[in-house]
């Protein structure tokens, strides 16, 4: 039971922290626990029992006419509250510190954003530019392979030339081989006439001789018989 004297409002020079989380802007907590001769204003303005789960009740004791002195009748005692009190401004101080925490992962999630956003945006022009780049190269690649492909037709079209070329220079070099082997036919043709030609002379020749022999030999034959005429006149007479 803890027995409060309200009849002085002089309270200023009691010890006490500030909080924000209290209804009429100000909690008056004690420094220290060990302060048993406190009296002050009550920090909360309705204390359960932790026993019994129930709101305190005051009470008013007249010791006298002239007494005005009050009786608190609560269960647990001030050291306790005290320090629920101590926990609740320990509370405070870690909810203070997780929202400055959390003010601080804002700021930075803001921070993280705008750089994301500045790194997107640089991506998108870094993207801009690499998409022209490529698209130059295509054009590049697509003026090269039409300069190779137009250089290779060029190339393919002097090949089949020089080719023809090379075939009309076989053609012409079979014809001349050919014409040089019918040439050389040709002339022994012509000196194959040229002994037939000679064998006929020959044969003409011979053939004349023969006939003069013959001729001859008739001329024999009738000068003999015109002898063994004569002869057989001669016999007859």
């Amino acid at each position: 039971m803890v027995l409060e004297d309200e009849s002085s409002d002089d309270n200023s020079s009691l010890p006490y922290m500030h909080s924000e989380t209290s209804i009429d802007g100000l909690n008056q907590v004690p420094f220290s626990l060990e302060d048993p001769d406190y009296k002050g204003l009550e920090l909360d303005p309705i204390v359960l029992c932790e026993k019994h789960g129930k709101p305190s009740e005051r009470l008013v004791v007249f010791e006298g006419t002239m007494t005005g002195r009050r009786k608190v009748k609560i269960v647990e005692s001030k050291s306790a509250r005290v320090n629920d009190n101590l926990r609740s401004a320990l509370t405070i101080h870690q909810l203070t510190e997780e929202k400055n925490k959390l003010d601080a992962d804002y700021d930075k999630l803001v921070k993280d954003v705008h750089q994301l956003v500045d790194f997107q945006q640089d991506r998108v022009v870094d993207f801009s530019y690499l998409q022209s780049a490529v698209t130059y190269q295509h054009q590049c690649r697509a003026e090269l392979v039409a300069g190779m492909n137009a250089e290779m037709a060029k190339k393919d079209a002097a090949a089949q030339k020089l080719q023809q070329k090379m075939n009309l220079e076989l053609k012409n070099a079979e014809f001349t081989k050919f014409e040089k082997k019918l040439t050389q036919e040709k002339l022994e043709l012509k000196l194959q006439v040229a002994d037939l030609l000679k064998l006929k002379e020959n044969h003409n020749e011979e053939k004349q001789m023969q006939e003069f022999k013959i001729t001859e030999l008739i001329k024999a034959e009738e000068k003999l018989k015109e002898k063994i005429k004569g002869i057989q006149a001669i016999l007859q007479n």
